[in-house]
C-alpha cells in the first residue's frame, strides 16, 4: 500500500513481490489514474503496431498491382471518376468533402466498383483494359455526382 500511495516511486518488479500482489499494484495505480512509464520495448511495440500495418497494406496493394496490371488500372480510373466529379461539385459550389456521404458510401463503393469490374472483365474474357477502364470511370463519376450532390451537409457552402 505504500508503493500505491508514493507519488513517483517505481513500482516493484514481479521479481521483489508475488505476482498478484503486482498485478494488484498495477490495477490500483490505474484507478488512481496513474500510468507507468513506457519503456523503449513499449515505444517500439507501439510503433510497430500503429504504423507497420499501414506499410503492409501498402506494400501489399504495390505488389497486387504489379501482378494484375487491369487491376491497378481499373483502380486508377475509378479514383480519376472520383476526383473528376468532386471537382466538377467544387465548381458548382457543393462542398463535397463536408458531408459524410462521399467518405461513407460513394469512396468504398468506387473501391469495390474497380475490384468487380477488373474480376469481371477476367472471368469474362476481356482484353480492352481502356472500354473497361473507361466505363469504370463514367460509373464512378456518375455515382459521386449523383450521391454526393444529394448529401445536404455538402451543400451548405456559400
Amino acid at each position: 500500500l505504500a508503493q500505491v500511495l508514493a507519488p513517483n516511486s517505481a513500482p516493484a518488479g514481479p521479481a521483489s513481490i508475488a505476482p498478484g500482489e503486482f498485478l494488484a499494484l498495477l490495477i490500483v495505480r490505474a484507478m488512481l489514474g496513474e500510468e507507468p512509464k513506457a519503456t523503449l520495448v513499449d515505444k517500439v511495440t507501439n510503433f510497430f503496431v500503429d504504423n507497420l500495418w499501414q506499410y503492409a497494406h501498402i506494400a501489399g496493394a504495390a505488389f497486387l498491382f504489379y501482378e494484375d496490371r487491369l487491376l491497378c488500372s481499373c483502380s486508377i480510373a475509378g479514383f480519376v471518376g472520383l476526383i473528376a466529379a468532386c471537382m466538377l461539385l467544387e465548381a458548382t459550389r457543393v462542398s463535397p468533402t463536408h458531408g459524410d456521404r462521399l467518405w461513407r458510401t460513394v469512396v468504398p463503393v468506387c473501391g469495390a466498383l474497380a475490384v468487380v469490374f477488373s474480376i469481371g472483365a477476367r472471368l469474362m474474357g476481356w482484353t480492352s483494359h481502356m472500354k473497361i477502364c473507361g466505363a469504370l470511370l463514367a460509373v464512378c463519376f456518375g455515382i459521386t455526382m449523383v450521391t454526393v450532390k444529394g448529401d445536404k451537409d455538402a451543400r451548405l457552402r456559400h
